[in-house]
């Protein structure tokens, strides 16, 4: 769905008050859903989860889960994250966010990828 509404092009998606709200929950909702995974397949590797959405995916890496050069670029999404969460930053940029956005989801379609191989292979 948010690769959806991201493939709008921005003059379309700035006059889209929907569309944008739309875009920045299910960014925080992939954002979300990857550190419940990630909480999950830690405590089953390591007995214990990381305090931070960041410290995850870092932790996700040194696990041998995820590839490290994925986890940092991941660790990026989480910034983005938590400035739409807590909203600074991005308050009333929303081309700031349509493109750190757009440059983010590929990551998590590695992420998918990767998380599917280590469960076919673990479980």
């Amino acid at each position: 769905m948010l690769e959806k509404l991201l493939a709008n092009p921005f003059a379309v998606f700035r006059e889209d008050a929907v569309m944008i709200m739309a875009s920045e929950r299910c960014f925080e909702r992939v954002v979300e859903i990857a550190d419940d995974i990630n909480a999950h397949l830690l405590t089953d590797k390591t007995g214990k989860t990381p305090d931070t959405y960041a410290q995850a995916f870092l932790a996700m890496a040194n696990a041998g889960i995820l590839e490290s050069a994925l986890a940092k670029k991941l660790v990026v999404s989480v910034k983005i994250r938590n400035i739409l969460v807590h909203e600074y930053d991005f308050e009333e940029d929303y081309e700031k966010f349509y493109h750190s956005a757009k440059a983010c989801i590929p990551s998590y379609g590695e992420y998918c990828r990767q998380i599917h191989a280590y469960v076919q292979k673990n479980f």
